[in-house]
């Protein structure tokens, strides 16, 4: 999971990386940070390449920052509701590049380093990177390799902030900790942006981490989800028409490929994990409730292939969800295979006659693609 900046800076701040003074905004009545401008205005989302689609302003005067900062709020970027704009002195010298990543491969760290930092590093083709063992003194060596040609102004700076991005990665059991750009000069380096990606595997073990996400339940939503219900529901598209109820993580991603190469618009990925229900439909409302709250829902298609699970138990748990869920106007289609699916297949018929339950996807497709282009129920 991605942090926003504005909290990923705040991680950096705590294990000794330079940041910018800056201020979070959640209103055009909030001031700039102390100091002479010019303050850059960045949107709080959790998601990449926010300047390229106008998330971020450079403002030479506080009337600017008024200005771009009610001009963000408010907006969608990328998908995502823009309720917060971080507001910091714009940064000065060089841009680098600079991150350091677990590699799953090696059970070790990636450091990367590129003199070429910004928007475009991707294509830039300049990046260097090392492999190197788990702990930051070996980053820091990886790293001095890499700063070889870079002037001695700097290199001892960008090295200890590389031995603490390092450190940082390790102690908060990050997944990617990166700087792009890493500003450089002779009067001193700063992290012009913040890009750490969070483990929700290891958030039960760090504090810090939790309670930003706590902190923030409309920017980390999914993330939320995640850690007070103990499964996975994340929002892909805010207007999307076909709400998944699904169960296993491949089997869900393999139906959302199967979905968009229809030309469908699924609005969620979900595993919902069926084996942790215990008797209640209270998981099924709550995945129910959220892909409701879409005015732009057609249809909800549960795609549910059981090994342990038994399906008739299941069916009967999503009959009553169904039943008590209100606001679910539109038709329900269901996938069942597995253990007693007749007899799965027999309870919902008999609670819900018009939904068609199947074993067969493609059949299952085909009258999802029906309700959403207005052909049937």
């Amino acid at each position: 999971m991605l942090l926003i900046e504005a909290d990923g800076k705040a991680l950096f701040a705590e294990h000794g990386i330079p940041v910018p003074a800056g201020v979070i905004v959640t209103d055009t009545t909030g001031s700039p940070p102390e100091g002479a401008g010019p303050w850059m205005v960045k949107a709080q989302v959790p998601v990449g390449g926010r300047g390229k689609v106008g998330g971020i302003a450079r403002c030479a005067t506080a009337a600017d920052v008024a200005r771009e900062t009610g001009r963000i709020l408010g907006s969608r970027l990328k998908g995502h509701q823009v309720d917060a704009c971080l507001v910091e002195q714009a940064a000065t010298g060089e841009e680098r590049y600079l991150s350091v990543m677990v590699d799953a491969a090696s059970y070790g760290l990636r450091v990367i380093w590129s003199a070429q930092g910004g928007v475009d590093i991707e294509q830039s083709g300049a990046a260097l990177g090392r492999l190197c063992p788990p702990h930051p003194g070996a980053v820091s060596e990886a790293l001095a390799d890499l700063l070889a040609d870079e002037p001695d102004a700097w290199r001892a700076e960008v090295a200890t902030i590389g031995h603490h991005l390092a450190e940082m990665l390790i102690d908060r059991e990050l997944a990617l900790a990166e700087i792009n750009p890493l500003f450089v000069s002779a009067a001193g380096c700063v992290a012009g942006d913040a890009k750490v990606v969070v483990d929700l595997n290891a958030v039960q073990r760090q504090p810090r981490i939790a309670a930003m996400i706590g902190a923030r339940p409309a920017i980390y939503a999914d993330a939320n989800r995640k850690l007070e219900e103990g499964f996975d529901y994340v929002e892909l598209d805010p207007d999307g028409e076909i709400g998944l109820v699904t169960t296993g993580a491949g089997l869900s991603m393999m139906l959302i490929d199967e979905l968009t190469a229809r030309g469908a618009k699924p609005l969620n990925f979900c595993d919902i994990r069926t084996g942790q229900m215990r008797g209640s439909p209270a998981r099924l409302m709550r995945v129910l409730e959220w892909i409701t709250a879409r005015g732009s829902l057609k249809a909800v298609l549960v795609n549910i292939f059981a090994g342990i699970t038994d399906l008739s138990e299941f069916a009967n748990l999503l009959a009553t969800a169904i039943e008590n869920t209100p606001a679910l106007q539109v038709p329900v289609v269901a996938r069942l295979v597995g253990r007693n699916a007749d007899e799965a297949k027999r309870i919902l018929h008999e609670r819900h006659p018009a939904m068609l339950v199947t074993e067969d996807l493609d059949e299952a497709m085909r009258r999802i693609d029906a309700i959403v282009a207005g052909r049937g129920a």
